[in-house]
């Protein structure tokens, strides 16, 4: 008579349905905080530094721009980090002894990489053209080559890197 008491039986269904739901919890909780994680918190570091792109004497006064890479010594994400991760080019130019201009080699239209022509630089996905100082001169961009901070240190050229955000006519950061 007792195996078919109704209040054992409910009972027993309720300590097992908590039980299973305890050891659920247990198990799902710590897998969950894993992956979500890293989308609470900033996730991609990059440099907050100057970079360093060499020596400012390879970069002579009055010559063309010169297109260097810009290159991290490490980025961070949420999972991995890596080392020299090229984060994009810029384009040097040296116009004094004590006088370099920096300009960003990505364009402001749609973010292809800029090339130089001989006399201007120009962006050959939808052939936007700016001048040696980096203004804009025709084509669908919105605005000019965007300039990057540089300094020299101790005789060496010293880059920040900055992003900003493209198809605008004012320069935001990314």
């Amino acid at each position: 008579m007792a195996d078919n008491d109704p209040d054992r039986r409910k009972f027993l269904k309720a300590a097992t349905c908590a039980v299973g739901t305890g050891v659920g919890l247990m198990v799902a909780v710590p897998v969950i905080r894993l992956v979500v994680d890293p989308a609470t918190r900033t996730t991609v570091t990059g440099p907050t530094e100057p970079l360093d792109l060499g020596n400012v004497d390879r970069f002579r006064v009055g010559a063309p721009p010169r297109r260097v890479e810009v290159i991290a010594p490490m980025v961070k994400d949420g999972w991995t980090s890596a080392r020299d991760v090229v984060l994009g080019a810029a384009w040097i130019r040296r116009t004094e002894p004590t006088k370099i201009e920096a300009l960003s080699a990505v364009c402001p239209h749609l973010g292809c990489a800029i090339g130089w022509e001989g006399k201007d630089f120009l962006c050959p996905c939808h052939d936007s053209r700016f001048s040696v100082t980096g203004e804009k001169q025709s084509g669908p961009s919105e605005r000019g080559l965007d300039p990057l901070p540089v300094e020299v240190r101790n005789g060496r050229l010293q880059l920040t890197w900055v992003r900003y955000k493209p198809g605008s006519a004012t320069r935001e950061q990314v």
